[in-house]
């Protein structure tokens, strides 16, 4: 049997893979990304998940992969590996969430992947080389981030209300977002310091919508951001010194993105497709799990 785990931001999902080949139910908590939610948040989120995933088999003698957001950072690391030691779950490989879609998309083949949602990391493989990119986080920024984008049309939409820019549908979609009455109102609430800045990426999607409606301002933040994205791409493609890349998109934002990222790719090349995978990232963590104990990779969790 196998364990799978996708520890992110927004929640904490686990499965099993039973002898038989056939999967368990999922169980979902809430969110375990130690730099977003804290060490006491994101423990207790996973002790929910192992909790019930322990009342479907003895975790103690089951291989599993632990997907968790902030893993290439040796605290983070460190905190997990501490933390399922105490767990007395000692065969597990604990990586990067950006690991699981990757698997769900190529199956262990050469490829990249772009994961966009509240934040966003570029990932890929070709041969036995790996490389990320992005994943800085909300302090810094992730290109095509939900975070971002909400963040720049709001400023957008606060320099249409100033005048700098031309009107733009972003205005009327900033106070129905905000349920306020002006633009000065949306400004009092963002500094409140109850709201959390993670909440902007919610406005992402109305970014969207008012370009989908013809608004100019719109249409041209998300057609830069766009070339930004594809600029990460090309940089794997090159790093990786892949010649025929294949590509795909995973995150919350990915159907979203699709149409504006599919211009850009050269149309001689019909790897660059761009499709969404809209398959669970938690599965990718159990499909990791059996490839990582076939090939007899050194687990991630040291004997105490």
């Amino acid at each position: 049997m196998y364990m799978g785990v996708d520890g992110g931001g927004t929640s904490t999902r686990g499965i099993i893979e039973k002898e038989d080949g056939r999967l368990g139910e999922v169980v979902t908590s809430s969110a375990s990304n130690l730099l977003v939610v804290g060490q006491d948040r994101a423990y207790a989120a996973m002790d929910d998940v192992i909790d019930r995933l322990n009342q479907q088999a003895d975790l103690s003698q089951i291989e599993g992969v632990i997907g968790v957001a902030g893993a290439d950072r040796l605290a983070v690391r460190a905190s997990w590996q501490q933390y399922f030691a105490r767990r007395g779950l000692k065969r597990l490989w604990i990586t990067g969430d950006y690991w699981l879609p990757w698997a769900n998309f190529t199956k262990g083949e050469d490829g990249i992947i772009a994961i966009l949602g509240t934040g966003s990391i570029f990932f890929g493989k070709h041969s036995t080389k790996t490389l990320r990119l992005g994943g800085y986080g909300w302090k810094v920024g992730d290109v095509g981030s939900g975070l971002s984008l909400g963040q720049q049309g709001i400023r957008k939409a606060m320099e249409a209300w100033e005048g700098i820019e031309p009107y733009t549908l972003l205005v009327h979609k900033c106070l129905e977002f905000f349920a306020v009455s002006s633009m000065q109102d949306v400004l009092e609430q963002l500094y409140r310091p109850s709201f959390a800045l993670r909440q902007l990426a919610d406005f992402a999607p109305e970014v969207f919508s008012a370009a989908n409606r013809g608004d100019y301002v719109a249409d041209q933040l998300l057609q830069a951001e766009a070339e930004k994205i594809m600029r990460n791409f090309n940089a794997l493609v090159t790093a990786l010194h892949i010649d025929s890349p294949t590509m795909g998109l995973s995150g919350g934002l990915a159907r979203l993105w699709q149409p504006y990222l599919v211009r850009l790719v050269p149309c001689e090349n019909p790897l660059m497709s761009l499709p969404v995978i809209d398959e669970p990232a938690v599965y990718g963590a159990v499909w990791l799990a059996k490839k990582w104990s076939q090939e007899r990779r050194p687990y991630d969790v040291p004997e105490s």
